[in-house]
């Protein structure tokens, strides 16, 4: 018996020594930081994330631990999501070595592009008006949700990196603030190809679950 507590304190102790340390935030403006030991992520990342509604801009800098769904290799991506109402946009700066994630990021600021997508008016509810994409906005988006017992319908501009994220993970906030995904979401990437009637979409954006949308300044639960 105390051979095999012996062994699986050894273990327990090597598995802890070889894991990954980054720095966290414990305050909503990153002021101070932490260093964290990471479970299973294998990257460190510092992000600037920038989160407009309805003409206020609110940002925020998070560092912590990333899983490889949003920091598949070291470098810079840029996640971005905008319905003409609400505009979310979110630069990483992934590492992989101890602590490498001290560092802040500018903020982003995206400039239009050429693409074009059909949003939704969130008085009437009609989706048929056409919305300026800026930035890393490549895809237009579309899908349905839920909230209580009231059910609308989200159309906007994204990233193309959001349509293919796995986002069943800590790293990123819910979309509690908009409601539960009932059908799509679904993407495309040529102007106007998120029209109520197209079903057309990218293969990966069927796996663009619940919570990459809009970033809460609830962003991280370390």
């Amino acid at each position: 018996m105390k051979l095999i507590l012996s062994l699986t304190l050894i273990w327990a102790l090597s598995s802890t020594a070889g894991a990954l340390l980054c720095q966290t935030c414990t305050n909503p403006d990153c002021s101070t930081t932490v260093t964290s030991t990471c479970l299973t992520e294998t990257m460190c990342a510092t992000a600037s994330i920038q989160n407009t509604s309805v003409g206020v801009t609110v940002s925020q800098i998070v560092k912590a631990c990333a899983p490889s769904s949003v920091c598949p290799a070291t470098g810079s991506r840029t996640f971005s999501f905008n319905t003409g109402v609400v505009r979310v946009i979110a630069s990483f700066q992934c590492c992989n070595t101890d602590n490498c994630n001290t560092d802040n990021l500018p903020a982003p600021g995206p400039q239009p592009n050429s693409l074009k997508c059909f949003t939704c008016n969130p008085f009437t509810s009609e989706c048929n008006s056409k919305l300026d994409c800026q930035g890393v906005e490549d895809r237009c988006v579309k899908f349905n949700v839920t909230n209580g017992a009231t059910n609308s319908s989200v159309f906007g501009c994204a990233s193309a990196n959001l349509c293919t994220l796995n986002a069943k993970q800590s790293f990123l906030p819910s979309l509690q603030s908009v409601g539960n995904i009932t059908s799509g979401p679904f993407c495309c990437g040529t102007s106007l190809c998120n029209a109520v009637t197209t079903i057309a979409s990218d293969a990966g954006c069927m796996s663009l679950l619940l919570g990459i949308l809009i970033f809460t300044l609830r962003f991280f639960e370390v």
